[in-house]
């Protein structure tokens, strides 16, 4: 009988920290949303793309309404950022423009400064 209350009590010391250190990786995770311009499939690829960084777990870039949910560990990496990554790759974000060098590099059909192509 005391074997079993042993091997109990050494059970719960392993287990106690390790439910504890993945409650607290539950607290970093958080969900962002924001607007990205783009206006096609490949847009959609390239945004997702550059926005999969490191510390990033999921990202779903909404062709039709322009808006980014991304879910990532904020004790990894800042919303600002992922916004950084998909500005540096030529989309636009409701927080960081892209440079005129990334912009001139998207395909001729991702446009979306041209007057064209709107959200």
């Amino acid at each position: 009988m005391k074997t079993y209350k042993n091997i109990l009590y050494t059970m719960l010391l392993i287990a106690l920290p390790v439910l504890a250190n993945a409650q607290k990786q539950d607290k970093s995770i958080v969900t962002c949303e924001f607007t990205v311009q783009g206006v096609c499939e490949m847009c959609e690829e390239r945004i997702e793309e550059a926005a999969l960084i490191k510390g990033v777990k999921m990202v779903e870039w909404d062709n039709a309404t322009g808006v980014l949910k991304a879910v990532y560990r904020q004790d990894k990496i800042s919303e600002k950022e992922i916004h950084e990554a998909i500005a540096a790759a030529g989309h636009t974000t409701d927080q960081v423009q892209a440079s005129e060098e990334s912009y001139s590099k998207l395909p001729k059909c991702c446009a979306y400064n041209d007057g064209v192509h709107k959200h």
